[in-house]
């Protein structure tokens, strides 16, 4: 094998490495996007409750 197949060879595996961790990365920006939802859907949720009790 030939000095210059073997640095593609670690490129690709450099890539589809660098590929994996941004789709971790993508899937942990969702899912802290979808909990700070829900907590703020949460909180309004929770203020109209306590507006029609007072009201």
């Amino acid at each position: 094998m030939s000095k210059k197949a073997r640095t593609g060879h670690h490129e690709h595996q450099d890539s589809e490495r660098a590929l994996a961790k941004n789709t971790a990365a993508e899937a942990r920006a969702k899912a802290a996007v979808r909990d700070v939802q829900s907590v703020a859907a949460k909180t309004r949720g929770m203020q109209q409750k306590a507006q029609s009790r007072r009201g």
